[in-house]
């Protein structure tokens, strides 16, 4: 598994989780409903290998 490339997309209704660089474009890893994007980002960043604090500051 990567260390690091995540990144969550907003497709329709729902996020999906993917990783382009290591798995390709078309390979989604995980989606969560529309209303959960935080529980999203904050996966996405614990995945780079990110604190999740890191991402709350990053909204301050």
């Amino acid at each position: 598994m990567p260390r690091g490339g995540f990144t969550v997309r907003r497709i329709g209704d729902r996020w999906e989780l993917v990783n382009s660089g290591f798995y390709g474009r078309t390979v989604v890893l995980h989606t969560w409903p529309r209303e959960n994007h935080a529980e999203a980002f904050a996966h996405c960043y614990r995945l780079n290998g990110r604190t999740v604090e890191e991402l709350l500051a990053a909204f301050r």
